[in-house]
């Protein structure tokens, strides 16, 4: 019985997020990418969203070393404790405090690269929502660039969660705590790099019950891995954003 528990209390989560999303409860936040440096060194991209609860908008700036795969500088957050207060509001008050930072940064906005994979919320084609999702691999492969008579690149992204002991924080919550390993293979090479592996669950994280690869861009043979995070929020499932970088070749 101990064995099916996790998979039983995953199951349930998803149930509830599947449910939640198609209502005004829990906390999904939007994602957009401001933009590359010309040299491709450093990203910065924002989240933002109304916290659950309080009503309050928030937005969080965060600012890449994409060689890395760390904060070139702590992110920038800003929420205003006004339930009237509209995410336009708070979007354009951390623009003109982050505007310095971008300038330093060499940051051109839209400069966005080339997305080669995009997975909605609402796409279920990669059945990670199934079975014992808390030790499952999930894989997705994609190309740099394809035309009508050639390929460029061959690459497998491979996510996968394990159960983690949950902190002080995070013990009660009555589901799985995950962390994250995740590596690209060069299918033409047969090599394969680790692109992150989680020793311990980052605090700024939280409580991490599912991860999910949602976009991919390529900029400069760099890549980068947009990983939906969800977390157990007050009225439903909070989902919000990390992440990681490194380079093709």
């Amino acid at each position: 019985m101990r064995q099916n528990r996790p998979v039983f209390l995953c199951t349930l989560f998803l149930l509830l997020l599947f449910a939640f999303s198609n209502v005004s409860a829990g906390d999904y936040s939007t994602r957009n990418i401001i933009g590359f440096s010309k040299d491709g060194k450093f990203l910065a991209f924002e989240e933002y969203g109304t916290h659950d609860g309080s009503g309050f908008p928030y937005v969080r700036i965060y600012f890449i070393n994409v060689e890395k795969n760390s904060y070139a500088s702590a992110p920038y957050k800003l929420v205003i404790e006004n339930e009237k207060a509209t995410e336009s509001t708070v979007r354009n008050k951390a623009r003109i405090a982050t505007a310095k930072k971008l300038r330093e940064l060499k940051i051109i906005r839209g400069n966005m690269g080339k997305q080669v994979i995009s997975r909605l919320m609402t796409d279920l084609t990669v059945k990670d929502d199934e079975g014992d999702i808390e030790t499952a691999p999930v894989e997705l492969r994609f190309a740099e660039e394809i035309g009508s008579m050639y390929r460029r690149g061959d690459y497998t992204l491979k996510l996968t969660p394990t159960e983690t002991p949950p902190s002080k924080d995070c013990d009660g919550h009555g589901y799985p705590i995950l962390k994250l390993e995740l590596t690209l293979r060069n299918n033409e090479t047969n090599e394969t790099k680790i692109l992150q592996k989680d020793n311990d669950i980052p605090k700024s994280r939280g409580c991490v019950v599912l991860y999910r690869v949602q976009d991919v861009f390529v900029y400069e043979r760099n890549v980068l891995v947009f990983i939906s995070v969800f977390t157990p929020g007050f009225e439903g499932p909070d989902m919000s954003y990390i992440v990681v970088t490194g380079k093709l070749d």
